[in-house]
């Protein structure tokens, strides 16, 4: 898959989307439908942001400057005209400037980030690693978990994010973070609040 650094499609959701998280998309606006096509002829990813204001249908919204970028890994056309896809996130990435077609798509040059060295996840914080695997457990029975993903901070801190009942602003604070304990101590204390 190429990355461009100009020119990258802008999806503004609801929903923020962690490197190696996977997300499904119903797609039905022309200019989706147009994006997608694009994407999978010139084999490259569409950014996925933050809604800030607005929605994500009709007029192009407004959203936060740090994503990730989406790779398309599978694709199916149902009746009219829509599109399903499933994407997998890739590397984050921040927004230097962006500008808006007449057909209300974002396209924007960005700056990819570098991911958050691995490291494992410190002794106090392993309760985190058990909360995880409980929920996967629960959500997906028979879902095979690595040990080495689950002493990588990074991951499971990504993985806490995607399926716990967070609100969106918290899950792009989240995604900000360059340092992959340091989130992981935010998800702690975002715990001991409540």
């Amino acid at each position: 898959m190429r990355i461009p650094s100009s020119n990258v499609p802008i999806f503004p959701l609801s929903t923020v989307l962690f490197p190696g998280g996977l997300l499904s998309l119903k797609i039905f606006e022309t200019r989706y439908l147009d994006m997608v096509s694009n994407c999978l002829k010139e084999n490259v990813p569409f950014g996925v942001c933050l809604l800030v204001d607005g929605q994500e249908v009709g007029v192009a919204a407004r959203c936060y400057q740090m994503g990730t970028l989406a790779k398309i890994v599978n694709w199916d056309q149902v009746e009219g005209g829509v599109l399903m896809i499933d994407v997998v996130g890739c590397q984050r990435f921040k927004i230097l400037e962006s500008d808006v077609s007449p057909q209300q798509l974002i396209s924007a040059t960005i700056q990819v980030l570098p991911e958050p060295l691995s490291v494992p996840v410190p002794d106090e914080l392993v309760e985190l690693t058990e909360m995880l695997k409980a929920v996967i457990t629960k959500l997906q029975p028979g879902a095979k978990l690595g040990d080495e993903q689950l002493d990588d901070a990074n991951w499971v801190g990504c993985r806490l994010t995607e399926v716990l009942p967070l609100d969106g602003v918290i899950r792009q604070r989240l995604l900000e973070i360059d340092d992959a304990v340091e989130r992981l101590k935010m998800l702690s204390d975002l715990f001991t609040q409540h």
